[in-house]
C-alpha cells in the first residue's frame, strides 16, 4: 500500500494568478503555465504521469513535503483527508464537511487507495480546478506575497524585491471549461472584490446543473456578499466557505495588515447567520505562525463562543516563508511556549502537533525572522502586538 499516493494528481489542477499550475494549493513545483500550454495538456503531460507514477509505487514527490511533514508530527495530513473526502464524494456520491489536517476525528485512513480509486486512475480528468483568479486584494498579510496580494507590490519594492505585476484577466481567458467541472474553488487575493469572482457567479447562476456544483471560497472576512451572491450560493449543491482568520483583536490587524478588527467581528457574526440561515458550511482557516503560536487559545475560544464547532475551526502549519516558521524561534522562546502549551486551553491534538512541530530543528536562523518583522514594522509604521516575541527580537 503507498504511503504517498494522494488522488489529487488524478482529478485536480490548481493555478495561480500569473497562470502557472501546480498539484493543489501547497507550494508545489510548478508543471506549466496556461499562458503557454493549455490546461489539459499540463494535465496529461509526461511529467504528471511521472508524478502519478511515483506516487502510486510509494515514492515521494517534490513539492509535496509538507504533508510528509505533517504526517510525520500529527496524525493526518492533506493528502490523507484529500484520499478520503474524495472517495466519499466520487464513489460514494457524498459531501462530507471539509475536514482539518490539524485534528483527527478518528476516521479510518489506512484504505488500499489505489484499488479504491482504480476506475478513475485509469482515466485522470480534472474533477476540482483551484483558481487564483487575480492578486487583486485589499490586504497584505505578513505571510503573503504579491503574486497573491496586489498590496504587497510597495512594500516588495522598498525591500528591493522585485514584485510581480498585476494579474487580472477575465474568467474565460483561463481556457478552463467549467461545464463539466462541479467543483470550483476561489482563492486569493481577495476573491470577493474581484471581477473573476462577479464572472464565476454569473457562469453559475445559468449553469444547467447549478444544482451540481460545489463551491469553496476563501476570504479574509473584511466584507460580505452581495445579493446576487448569496443568492447562488444559496442554490448550488454545496457551498464551503473559509474566512482566513490568524489573531483576535489587534493580533489579526497587525499579520493581516489593513484589516480592522472591528469589522472582521461585525462579518464573522454575519456569516455565521448566513451559515445558519443558508446550510452554508463556515469554517474559519488559521495559519500558525511566529506571531500567534503563544495566544492561539483567545482567538479559538473567541470563535467558540461566537458559536463555531471546534472542529470547524481549521489550523495551517505555516512553513513559507520560513521568517514565520514557529521552528526557527529561538529555544528560549520555544520553552516558553512549550511551558504555555502545558495549560493552554486548545484541542488536544493541535497541541500535540504544534509541541512536535516547535521541536523539530530550524531551518533559518531566527536573526532573518526578526530582521523581516523589523523592517516590516518599519515600513508599515506597526508595532508588534506580541510582547513576548518582542523580547526576544530585540535579543537578536
Amino acid at each position: 500500500m503507498s504511503s504517498t499516493f494522494c488522488i489529487l494528481p488524478w482529478i485536480h489542477s490548481h493555478i495561480k494568478p500569473n497562470g502557472d499550475v501546480h498539484l493543489c494549493s501547497r507550494k508545489s513545483i510548478p508543471l506549466g503555465n496556461i499562458h503557454d500550454i493549455p490546461l489539459d495538456t499540463i494535465f496529461q503531460s509526461d511529467d504528471m504521469n511521472a508524478i502519478r507514477n511515483r506516487m502510486i509505487n510509494g515514492k515521494t514527490v517534490r513539492g509535496c513535503e509538507k504533508c510528509y511533514h505533517v504526517e510525520n508530527i500529527s496524525d493526518v495530513s492533506l493528502r490523507k483527508l484529500s484520499n478520503w473526502w474524495f472517495k466519499r464524494l466520487l464513489i460514494d456520491d457524498v459531501v462530507e464537511e471539509w475536514k482539518d489536517d490539524t485534528i483527527h476525528d478518528g476516521t479510518d485512513y489506512n484504505f488500499d487507495w489505489i484499488k479504491e480509486f482504480s476506475k478513475i486512475l485509469k482515466t485522470p480528468k480534472i474533477e476540482w480546478i483551484g483558481i487564483h483568479a487575480s492578486n487583486i486584494c485589499n490586504l497584505a498579510c505578513r505571510g503573503c506575497y504579491s503574486m497573491l496580494s496586489s498590496k504587497w507590490k510597495r512594500d516588495e519594492q522598498v525591500l528591493g524585491i522585485n514584485p510581480h505585476p498585476l494579474y487580472n484577466i477575465n474568467m474565460d481567458e483561463f481556457g478552463i471549461d467549467l461545464t463539466d467541472i462541479n467543483f470550483i474553488t476561489m482563492f486569493g487575493g481577495e476573491p470577493l472584490i474581484m471581477k473573476q469572482h462577479s464572472q464565476l457567479i454569473d457562469f453559475i447562476a445559468n449553469s444547467n446543473n447549478i444544482h451540481d456544483k460545489i463551491l469553496q471560497y476563501y476570504t479574509n472576512g473584511t466584507m460580505l456578499p452581495d445579493k446576487k451572491t448569496i443568492s447562488v450560493w444559496g442554490r448550488v449543491k454545496k457551498l464551503q466557505l473559509f474566512i482566513s482568520v490568524d489573531g483576535y483583536g489587534v493580533v489579526n490587524d497587525y499579520f493581516r495588515h489593513g484589516s480592522k478588527w472591528d469589522t472582521i467581528e461585525s462579518n464573522i457574526k454575519s456569516f455565521i447567520n448566513y451559515s445558519n440561515k443558508y446550510n452554508w458550511e463556515l469554517r474559519i482557516s488559521t495559519l500558525i505562525s511566529i506571531y500567534n503560536v503563544d495566544r492561539l487559545d483567545i482567538l479559538h475560544n473567541w470563535l467558540v463562543n461566537q458559536g463555531i464547532n471546534v472542529d470547524k475551526i481549521n489550523y495551517n502549519l505555516c512553513i513559507i516563508p520560513q521568517e514565520l516558521d514557529i521552528r526557527n524561534l529561538p529555544k528560549e522562546y520555544k520553552d516558553e511556549i512549550l511551558e504555555i502549551y502545558k495549560t493552554i486551553n486548545l484541542p488536544t491534538q493541535l497541541i500535540n502537533m504544534v509541541t512536535n512541530h516547535i521541536n523539530t530543528e530550524p531551518n533559518i536562523d531566527f536573526i532573518a525572522s526578526a530582521a523581516f518583522s523589523d523592517k516590516l514594522d518599519e515600513m508599515r509604521n506597526e508595532d508588534n502586538p506580541n510582547p513576548l516575541l518582542k523580547v526576544h527580537m530585540n535579543g537578536c
